[in-house]
């Protein structure tokens, strides 16, 4: 698996680089925005992991490299499982630099070394803080599930025909709650709402945000074994 991923590292350095450059401008642009910084590392991760999937698989069809790549010494499932952890080291990877310019920005804000038009934007305090944290869980949730469902059709179809099928198993994730919610009928809305209203106390909120990273981070675990079971029947 580690060979895996030192493979990936050399193939994607370049495309590495534009990524962190483009992540920079979308975080000036969010942070702008919104008029806060503290959301920008569960935005970023969110990006992150889809734009890494994506560009895997992407980057795949290149000159054939996925199947010339299993000629070398590594197996198929040596890939599958370096190229789930090259995405999710790779996307908190790019979070984490984020994390810390915010950091430093914010203290620097402190020192007042920092215009006042810049100083509201990064300052954190501890709502600041506590929202950010949230934001976070719920945007790596959402991550890890649009990942979970994308990369084992990457895995499959490859790029090419993955993108004839994800714009429908998308649009059938989306509606499928609301699908559900209407066939249980009344109770289940009044279920809805009153746990709703729970969310929306600090404590019900707290649950939700553990519950939401623990439930995305246990489909990308579900969506490896998806992955290593359709990746070792595909034909390359």
């Amino acid at each position: 698996m580690m060979r895996m991923l030192k493979m990936e590292l050399v193939v994607f350095g370049q495309y590495l680089k534009q990524l962190s450059l483009s992540i920079l401008f979308m975080a000036i642009c969010f942070a702008a925005g919104m008029g806060s910084t503290s959301a920008l590392p569960g935005i970023i991760f969110m990006m992150g992991i889809f734009s890494l999937s994506n560009s895997a698989s992407n980057y795949d069809e290149h000159n054939d490299w996925a199947a010339y790549r299993l000629t070398m010494p590594v197996s198929r499932r040596e890939v599958v499982l370096g190229r789930y952890l090259f995405v999710l080291v790779g996307a908190l990877s790019l979070s984490l630099l984020v994390g810390v310019a915010i950091l430093v920005l914010s203290m620097l804000g402190e020192a007042s070394v920092l215009p006042a038009v810049v100083l509201r934007v990064v300052r954190l305090d501890a709502d600041a803080l506590q929202a950010g944290m949230f934001t976070f869980a719920f945007c790596s949730a959402m991550g890890f599930v649009i990942a979970s469902v994308c990369m084992p059709v990457f895995f499959r179809f490859g790029q090419t025909k993955a993108t004839q099928w994800l714009p429908f198993i998308m649009m059938f994730l989306g509606v499928a709650p609301f699908m559900i919610v209407g066939f249980m009928g009344d109770e289940a809305i009044v279920a809805l709402r009153s746990t709703l209203s729970f969310a929306e106390t600090p404590e019900g909120l707290a649950v939700f945000a553990g519950g939401a990273l623990l439930l995305g981070a246990a489909c990308y675990a579900v969506s490896v074994l998806i992955s290593l079971r359709v990746y070792a029947t595909r034909d390359l």
